[in-house]
């Protein structure tokens, strides 16, 4: 028989067993050990005990669920509008009971929490201070190499909402500078957050951009950060590209490619051997900028919501 009870500390080592054994497959989702949950996990601001269901069949951890009510962590996020989401839901691929007990009672924990009608899953549309740099690198969203957890969020009413491409790329040797007729200025600097969220969202992380400047006048960027984590499944920190823009009037000129580039060459430089990136499915033009400096797809990732009035009916 299932029950369901909120986090205490005595369940952390055999709810992060369980994390350890659904997600080792992954070499791009970083082991999470005590101090991790603690640091990246606990310590945030958002962090409820009573949102982190935990599931367990005659005394044994058989999944949890992490459920919260927190602002977006990205700039133009108003860190004070509070959306309710499930970050997090770990169960065996066998047990899809679980999945329905889990989501069911994060969903009335959340409809406690917060009046908004829609709920999203796995931080589709919005930011994630919870789990950065462990969950697939830098991307919020959940790969669909765990069917069994979409399996559980399709049945509970979530939606398939956003889609990205997961690219990776070994770096064994720094990539080679881009060639291009342009005389770019490149400058790199740490990253300062525009608010509380953001700056909480990267505890324990070193956040950097780096900016092209064309004949004085800004031309596009590359934020970018390493991921110590990493180490342990890949065998080396990755560098993990996490926003990328050229001014319109300069695209097409090799200035994405020419960032890329200096944010792979500079990450090689602090230790990184490898390096990744979520990206729009629908985005060709950042798919063929990622192309060429080796980067190949790794895995589709989802983000889902769910209108809440749909449960009601």
């Amino acid at each position: 028989m299932i029950t369901l009870t909120p986090y205490t500390s005595s369940l952390l080592e055999p709810l992060l067993s369980l994390y350890k054994s659904e997600t080792e497959f992954e070499p791009h989702i970083a082991l999470l050990t005590p101090d991790r949950f603690v640091e990246l996990v606990q310590s945030k601001s958002y962090f409820d005990a009573e949102g982190l269901i935990v599931a367990q069949d005659r005394g044994e951890v058989v999944g949890w669920i992490h459920a919260c009510v927190a602002a977006g962590s990205q700039e133009g996020h108003d860190p004070e509008n509070r959306i309710p989401r499930v970050r997090m839901l770990i169960l065996p691929r066998n047990r899809q009971d679980v999945g329905q007990a889990l989501l069911s009672e994060a969903a009335g924990y959340l409809k406690e929490k917060s009046d908004r009608r829609e709920f999203l899953a796995f931080h589709a549309k919005v930011g994630y201070p919870f789990y950065r740099g462990l969950w697939m690198g830098g991307e919020p969203m959940c790969p669909v190499t765990l069917p069994h957890v979409h399996l559980a969020l399709d049945v509970a009413g979530y939606k398939n909402t956003q889609e990205s491409i997961f690219m990776t790329a070994d770096m064994p040797t720094p990539p080679n500078e881009i060639s291009t007729d342009l005389t770019l200025s490149l400058e790199e600097s740490h990253v300062e957050m525009a608010h509380e969220p953001m700056r909480e969202s990267w505890i324990g992380f070193e956040p950097r951009r780096t900016v092209a400047h064309l004949n004085g006048e800004h031309a596009g960027g590359i934020s970018w950060v390493i991921q110590p984590h990493l180490e342990e499944t890949l065998g080396a920190p990755c560098m993990n590209i996490w926003g990328l823009g050229v001014e319109p009037k300069h695209r097409r000129k090799g200035i994405a490619a020419s960032l890329v580039a200096h944010a792979m060459r500079s990450s090689y430089a602090r230790g990184a051997r490898f390096a990744s990136v979520g990206t729009q499915l629908w985005n060709a033009p950042a798919h063929a900028t990622y192309a060429k400096l080796g980067f190949v797809p790794h895995t589709i990732l989802v983000g889902r919501t769910l209108d809440i009035d749909t449960l009601d009916t």
